[in-house]
């Protein structure tokens, strides 16, 4: 449906006026209502998913089959034959590649883009395989992952890859410390290390500093989107642990009121639901633990008893609000999924 002023049209009535000024024949408007009946779609959009599932499939193939066969191939003959490889596709991403640009850069040709995501994986895969085969003395791989968050932020910023700037991200952040293991989900090390707090709360503002700069400077102001989605959720996640501690309790909940606020500002500017929707939920998150813990630190005991008795009334409250405050947020931004 078009509207121009007070007008509505569909698109057979475009295809009527273009046939009544003579911009196409009969024979033409003919052919496009053909077209039109035999209902096809675009699967452009869903064959792009499937390569880049293969892509995550194939790497990861290559890697088991690798973890099976150490013995019998040989690491040198790896380490050669995933040199070559990955120097093979990199002569082809240069090849195809328009250089280095500020602004948006698009490949002729879209595979090309997965070709580069592929070519990220491979590299950070040989520089992680190098320094296992080779054995550094006291490593503990924070250096393959320095390495390997360097290469791909530097594939991602000259051949304007996405996909390549979150390897990158992701990189880095295991680089500073921020890699979650399972062990320490267990023994509860999370809430009592405050170094990784720190760092993941300084991690997620150099993210920020380092978007705001790049729009002041206009160095790929289109990848704000990731660089603010990770600052948003290491910031927030990383302040919401911290509210355990007994005594900085009330500064990291500060620090999270903070980044609901600006993210609140951003999801509205960006128009960025997702955003809009852990602003909310962290949001919740950090107002009840404001609660419980003034509840502890008043000594408000008595009114528990009260409290767990409007439990019920509040979560069917607090959900009636969350609807509402996504409807107002798609009508204030006009988004409409």
């Amino acid at each position: 449906m078009f509207i121009f002023g007070k007008y509505h049209f569909t698109m057979n009535n475009v295809f009527d006026l273009l046939v009544s000024k003579n911009f196409i024949s009969k024979e033409q408007h003919q052919a496009i209502l053909a077209y039109q009946n035999l209902k096809l779609f675009s699967i452009r959009n869903e064959l792009l998913f499937l390569l880049y599932i293969s892509i995550l499939l194939f790497t990861s193939g290559v890697g088991v089959i690798v973890y099976k066969n150490i013995d019998t191939i040989g690491h040198s003959i790896l380490l050669v034959l995933l040199a070559i490889f990955t120097a093979l596709c990199f002569y082809l991403c240069f090849k195809k590649a328009k250089g280095f640009s500020k602004q948006v850069v698009v490949f002729d040709n879209p595979l090309y883009d997965y070709l580069v995501l592929f070519t990220t994986i491979l590299l950070c895969t040989f520089i992680g395989y190098f320094q296992y085969n080779f054995s550094f003395e006291n490593s503990n791989y924070s250096l393959a992952t320095f390495f390997s968050a360097v290469a791909a932020l530097g594939m991602a910023y000259y051949f304007d890859n996405k996909s390549a700037l979150t390897i990158g991200i992701t990189a880095l952040a295991s680089f500073i410390g921020l890699s979650l293991k399972i062990q320490t989900l267990f023994e509860n090390a999370i809430f009592n290390d405050i170094q990784l707090l720190v760092a993941g709360i300084g991690f997620g503002i150099l993210l920020l500093v380092w978007q705001w700069f790049s729009v002041k400077n206009t160095i790929k102001p289109h990848f704000s989107f990731v660089l603010l989605t990770f600052a948003l959720h290491v910031i927030a996640i990383s302040s919401i642990t911290g509210s355990s501690q007994e005594l900085y309790w009330f500064f990291y909940l500060m620090i999270l009121g903070a980044v609901v606020y600006y993210f609140y500002k951003k999801s509205i500017e960006f128009k960025a639901i997702s955003w809009y929707v852990f602003v909310l939920l962290y949001g919740y998150l950090g107002f009840n633990i404001l609660i419980f813990k003034l509840i502890s630190v008043l000594d408000l005991y008595q009114i528990f008893e009260f409290l767990i008795f409007l439990m019920p009334f509040y979560v069917i409250g607090s959900i009636i609000l969350f609807i509402k405050m996504i409807k107002d947020f798609k009508k204030r931004t006009n988004v409409s999924k």
